[in-house]
């Protein structure tokens, strides 16, 4: 069955929160999944999900070029996805964003903004807002922080985790006027943990969000804590 999707280097990548692999497509939808992930609201990501029924759901295709998106022996419709469908909650309030992810030299392409506009319609008329995001809006840096934090939230290989985390959480608080470094390494002195423990266990506690550094900045683990860190 033939597909009409965007170009890009693909990704497989296991979703913690929706304890699944999700298949991207490009760098930029790799780094909107992981900020959609980080973020508390979201509750469930979908990507790459198919228009069904397009021609049906869409009020008025006549000036939509979907000759442009069909076979040009058999005169059938490519199936046409968006890359992402999201759920979010607020306030016990449940709704579903569509997103689709463009490369900003893909943006003025005529092909794309056509393919855009398919995907404006047919969402506008199941009521789901759609957005388009570029790499513009996309915080690099808060990206690679994630990534540096999100392995350990999967990571299985340290069995007490759990119970290292809430030891190095007080341990933290303990020497808040001291610079990091030092207190990692002086916490994996004191339990007797290879070196390189404490700051796996830090990066867990930024993942599980029981400690607070700013993650569009890069973390400057020479910086005193009570600087860097929030409780």
């Amino acid at each position: 069955m033939t597909t009409f999707s965007s170009k890009g280097r693909a990704t497989r990548i296991y979703g913690y929160k929706t304890k699944r692999i999700h298949h991207l497509q490009s760098d930029n939808q790799l780094r909107l999944f992981l900020l959609l992930e980080w973020n508390d609201m979201v509750k469930n990501i979908e990507e790459n999900v198919e228009l069904k029924d397009l021609e049906i759901v869409i009020d008025n295709v006549e000036d939509l070029r979907l000759d442009k998106f069909s076979d040009k022996e058999t005169g059938q419709l490519y199936q046409l996805h968006t890359n992402f469908l999201v759920t979010t909650k607020r306030d016990n309030v449940e709704e579903q964003v569509a997103i689709s992810v463009k490369a900003l030299s893909e943006i003025e392409r005529r092909t794309v903004i056509e393919k855009i506009e398919i995907e404006r319609r047919f969402w506008k008329n199941k009521s789901i807002p759609f957005y388009v995001v570029t790499e513009k809006e996309i915080n690099k840096q808060l990206v690679d922080n994630i990534k540096w934090v999100r392995e350990t939230l999967i990571d299985k290989s340290i069995e007490s985790k759990r119970k290292l985390a809430e030891h190095l959480y007080y341990f933290l608080q303990e020497n808040k006027q001291k610079k990091l470094n030092d207190v990692l390494a002086e916490f994996d002195d004191n339990v007797g943990a290879k070196r390189g423990t404490a700051l796996f266990i830090l990066r867990y506690l930024i993942g599980i969000k029981e400690i607070e550094v700013d993650m569009k900045k890069s973390i400057d683990l020479n910086e005193i804590i009570s600087v860097l860190i929030k409780f």
